[in-house]
């Protein structure tokens, strides 16, 4: 029921590795990428790229606010001279954020994996997506990353983070050895008054770009549906390409369910529950209970409740007419996750223990007065239920005459309470009292 995505798309031809899939080695990361571009030329001898002049810049990101955890660092085959003039290490959401362009010389340092990365930029279109894809989502590059920014490798792949993948070309323009992204490419073209897109474009603004995009919107940037092949324009570009992330499936808490044991009566009407918690439960990640009772099988759907939290799911049914001991098998299954326990239930057929019926003359010298009993009395109950309602947010993607509004919401829940009480009233001295008066 959310009402539009939260995923990713890529950008670098080649770093259209990341589909929605959680398949690749033991890091159960999936790409968003796609790519596109072809016909590329080879411009003058002061403006001109070779193909495999390529990286990939790559920053991790926080999930929950987007906040850049590390200094973007460059992946490639290929580094170039340290001389080569650059932009410094900055990513494009630092950029989206307002982040000026400043161009520096030297100082440039790039890294070079002991696997060699796939092509990135391809200049015929025909982009190997699936092997970018692999090799960015593989245990090895991810633990590299990992290595690289000093983070714990669990907790990288443990579903809060995200990686941010940009394509990165190195190119001469205007007799100068250069390295942009294609956000910053873009970004440059407006500072030289389209002069680099003039010389250049088959590169900055049409194979480079479209290395990556986004299949699915996420990190606030929307799945690329324009043309794979056309040169794009620099406010494309910025919006919406060159990009591409790697996310990783969020490990859900294992459910747990609190059951406990009954007695009942013979031939009753009775309601059973146990409570159910792990992970968060709503319309887009359901929960169900299933309970097993005496060869018949009841489900239970609609156990919503928030992460940290907790809800009661019960069931309705009729006791057996005989004395016996029963099991109750009780599952819950969810979006990757599953429980199972047990409940114990005795059922107990109380005309088999009438109390004594003394006479008049009845005897028993060896009499002695015994305490009476004193059993829990339990005669008023509470218990709540989560209510799950989406909170749309909104979002507007484009420039201000083109674009489209985007609802990036989430669920919230109401807590409603409910509560019974149970009284009873001595009929007999109700009577008595009556005949006083």
């Amino acid at each position: 029921m959310k009402k539009i995505i939260s995923i990713i798309s890529v950008l670098l031809i080649a770093l259209s590795l990341m589909l929605t899939i959680n398949v690749f080695a033991d890091t159960g990361g999936s790409g968003n990428i796609d790519g596109g571009g072809g016909d590329m030329e080879y411009g003058s001898e002061d403006n001109k790229w070779s193909p495999g002049n390529e990286g990939v810049r790559v920053t991790v990101i926080r999930a929950s606010d987007h906040a850049i955890l590390n200094i973007p660092f460059d992946f490639t085959n290929k580094p170039p001279a340290s001389s080569i003039y650059n932009f410094g290490m900055v990513c494009k959401l630092q950029y989206s954020n307002g982040a000026e362009l400043k161009p520096v010389r030297g100082g440039y340092v790039a890294v070079k994996p002991t696997q060699t990365i796939p092509k990135i930029i391809s200049i015929d279109g025909n982009n190997n997506i699936d092997a970018i894809k692999r090799y960015f989502c593989s245990e090895y590059v991810v633990k590299r990353i990992a290595e690289i920014i000093g983070m714990d490798y669990d907790v990288l792949i443990g579903g809060d983070y995200k990686i941010l993948l940009e394509p990165v070309a190195y190119y001469t323009f205007e007799g100068v050895l250069i390295a942009t992204t294609a956000t910053e490419a873009a970004m440059y073209d407006e500072q030289v008054s389209g002069l680099l897109r003039k010389n250049m474009f088959p590169l900055t603004h049409k194979n480079l770009p479209l290395a990556m995009f986004l299949e699915t919107g996420d990190l606030g940037y929307p799945a690329w549906h324009g043309s794979r092949t056309s040169t794009a324009t620099n406010a494309d570009i910025k919006s919406s390409l060159g990009l591409g992330i790697v996310r990783f499936a969020e490990k859900p808490e294992e459910p747990e369910i609190e059951a406990y044991d009954y007695e009942y009566r013979v031939n009753t009407e009775v309601i059973t529950s146990v409570r159910v918690s792990g992970g968060q439960s709503d319309p887009d990640r359901p929960t169900r209970v299933t309970f097993e009772i005496d060869g018949r099988t009841y489900n239970v759907g609609n156990v919503y409740y928030p992460s940290g939290d907790s809800q009661l799911a019960w069931v309705k049914w009729t006791t057996p007419s005989t004395e016996q001991d029963m099991a109750i098998d009780v599952s819950v299954s969810g979006p990757g996750k599953t429980s199972k326990s047990t409940i114990n239930v005795k059922i107990v057929d109380l005309d088999k223990n009438p109390p004594p019926n003394p006479v008049a003359d009845d005897r028993n010298d060896s009499f002695s007065l015994e305490p009476v009993p004193s059993r829990t009395v339990k005669s008023s109950a509470s218990w709540s239920i989560w209510r799950p309602w989406w909170h749309e947010y909104w979002v507007w993607h484009g420039d201000d005459e083109d674009g489209y509004w985007c609802d990036h919401g989430w669920w919230e829940f109401d807590l409603n309470h409910y509560s019974a009480n149970l009284t009873a009233v001595n009929e007999y001295r109700m009577r008595q009292q009556e005949s006083y008066i």
